[in-house]
């Protein structure tokens, strides 16, 4: 079911612009899947699908090439992120609307010691950090490629 269901979504995000999670969840519907929001945002990371700007202000849904390099990660972490702010052991990214997606897996794929899960909303990203001291590492290395 959950091989069907991602053939489906890949292949509709490929032929069609798809800006919304609603979008899929009704296709897939029509397709007999009856999926929830966090089901289909699961889906979306596990398949390392991006949103990317398209014509003057749209966004839509791609199938990201397989990244192979962390220049590539910090690429699309330093294009989609604006500012980062920690407390205690969380980080909270903010991203430019649609892009926090992009970001979390960027981030996520960079390995950073410490970080302990991510969760991307449209246009911000909660890390969780094991302690204190990898928040003060990871925030650093944040900032520091958003100055670059």
């Amino acid at each position: 079911m959950k091989k069907k269901r991602h053939e489906l979504i890949l292949d509709f995000i490929k032929n069609n612009n798809v800006s919304r999670q609603e979008e899929i969840i009704k296709m897939l519907f029509e397709h007999g899947f009856n999926v929830t929001q966090a089901t289909i945002s699961r889906d979306i990371k596990e398949l390392k699908i991006i949103k990317e700007h398209f014509g003057k202000n749209d966004i839509r849904y791609a199938v990201s090439e397989k990244i192979g390099n962390d220049d590539n990660y910090k690429m699309i972490f330093t294009r989609s992120a604006i500012s980062a702010d920690a407390t205690m052991n969380i980080i909270v990214v903010k991203c430019y609307s649609g892009t926090a997606n992009a970001a979390c897996i960027a981030l996520d794929s960079m390995n950073l010691p410490g970080l302990v899960g991510t969760i991307a909303g449209d246009d911000t990203i909660f890390v969780a950090c094991k302690d204190v001291n990898a928040t003060s590492h990871i925030i650093g290395t944040i900032n520091s490629l958003l100055k670059d």
